[in-house]
């Protein structure tokens, strides 16, 4: 069975870092292999499940974030990705 979002799990991988030649190596492949991934745009479900596996864990750096973020780190994490924030002081 193929999976016709290789292309955007490929790109994913991309902007989190990993390059084709780490790709590679999580999908037990060529370098080729997933540049037609990306070409393409599907693969076999079976070899690109590694790859989709280590994206949908959560980061060293965001494990960190999760575990000792503040709430002003959380916001300003938030503002990075376009949210719009702002707290009221529940104090009062």
């Amino acid at each position: 069975m193929a999976n016709q979002n290789a292309k955007q799990i490929v790109e994913k991988a991309e902007e989190m870092g990993l390059s084709h030649k780490d790709i590679a190596e999580i999908c037990k492949v060529s370098v080729g292999t997933v540049s037609r991934w990306k070409t393409v745009g599907k693969a076999r479900a079976k070899v690109i499940a590694p790859l989709e596996d280590r994206l949908s864990q959560p980061t060293q750096q965001e494990n960190k974030l999760l575990t000792e973020a503040t709430l002003e780190d959380l916001a300003e994490r938030a503002r990075e990705l376009g949210f719009r924030v702002s707290f009221t002081d529940i104090n009062q």
